[in-house]
């Protein structure tokens, strides 16, 4: 080998030595907003915004067919059964209103899926991620149907991650987080009839959203997830963008990584922050109202809570992806 051979490889090693590592920094300052953000965020309320929760269930056994595998939606039916979309093993998992495991299915259909809803009649559309389409069941595990879902104006494959059924309306909402848009379905035509959102920060402009709940007038309050912030969109306003609720940051009423949201039995928004482990109320006025605590008033911290679901008996039912489970609580003083 010559010298000057040696000598550029010499250089070289010394410019990689020299390079800095930009993930290790990005992990470290992960790791020090880890500390340091929960521990302001738990000092930003008073005593009357702290609203009490208590636990009285956990579905995701360690064992068996009640193991759960990195879970990411769940919903009741009316007779208290629980659904879970146990994405990572592509089936849904059905247990009893006491948590017993009975039954599962979709492992035939499912792609990787990361959301769910229900129809008045009890059908449950599933956001089949990877394949980027959906799929329709009964309750029982019965496949109804599939939907193709359209590509972007510039020929990118639609991403679902997340739906809601209008039932008045018949229409289905579909968020698609690859493109940052949301779709909107016509159930009769079985067509999508408009499409809202873009890439961007601005009003009516979306990045990577994630969930979406719809009010009893149909009203789309939406997750957008780096824009740290909850969308309105009202249907009979020709689906337009109105208010945003919440906005970047760690002190009341702001998110870090906002990743679900439900309505509960007051008409309250629920909104959880994956990343601070936190939930926090709002009117649907977008005004802050509290944060979910324990019995002696310190914060709830949860474990990358994500998806939200409240059932009809106004209990709370966070998807705790990354500790494989479901935890259920009762909400209120």
């Amino acid at each position: 080998m010559s010298a000057a051979h040696t000598v550029r490889c010499r250089g070289s090693s010394r410019r990689n030595r020299r390079k800095p590592d930009y993930q290790k920094l990005l992990s470290i300052l992960l790791l020090l907003a880890a500390v340091v953000l929960p521990l302001r965020h738990s000092l930003a309320f008073t005593d009357n915004e702290f609203l009490p929760i208590s636990l009285i269930a956990t579905l995701g056994g360690k064992t068996g067919e009640s193991r759960l595998r990195q879970p990411s939606a769940v919903l009741t039916s009316k007779d208290g059964k629980v659904f879970v979309l146990d994405g990572a093993v592509n089936r849904v998992a059905v247990f009893s209103p006491r948590g017993k495991f009975l039954y599962d299915f979709g492992a035939n259909h499912l792609n990787m899926p990361l959301g769910m809803t229900m129809d008045s009649k009890e059908r449950i559309y599933i956001a089949d991620t990877r394949k980027g389409r959906i799929q329709l069941f009964t309750s029982r595990g019965k496949h109804l149907e599939q939907i193709d879902l359209p590509k972007s104006g510039k020929g990118i494959p639609t991403e679902p991650v997340d739906l809601a059924v209008d039932d008045r309306r018949k229409l289905l909402y579909i968020v698609d987080n690859r493109n940052h848009r949301v779709l909107i379905y016509d159930l009769q035509k079985k067509s999508v009839i408009k499409t809202v959102g873009k890439m961007g920060m601005e009003d009516g402009e979306l990045r990577w959203p994630f969930s979406l709940v719809l009010d009893e007038e149909g009203v789309v309050y939406l997750v957008d997830v780096i824009n740290t912030t909850i969308r309105t969109i009202h249907p009979d306003h020709d689906w337009a963008f109105e208010y945003n609720i919440g906005s970047w940051g760690v002190q009341k009423g702001e998110f870090f990584r906002p990743k679900g949201v439900a309505i509960d039995s007051g008409g309250n928004l629920l909104v959880s922050d994956s990343y601070l482990g936190v939930i926090q109320m709002f009117d649907r006025s977008g005004r802050f109202m509290a944060v979910l605590s324990d019995a002696d008033k310190k914060i709830h911290r949860f474990t990358t809570p994500a998806r939200l679901f409240v059932d009809r008996e106004n209990r709370l039912y966070v998807v705790e992806m990354f500790a494989n489970r479901i935890s259920v609580f009762r909400m209120g003083r």
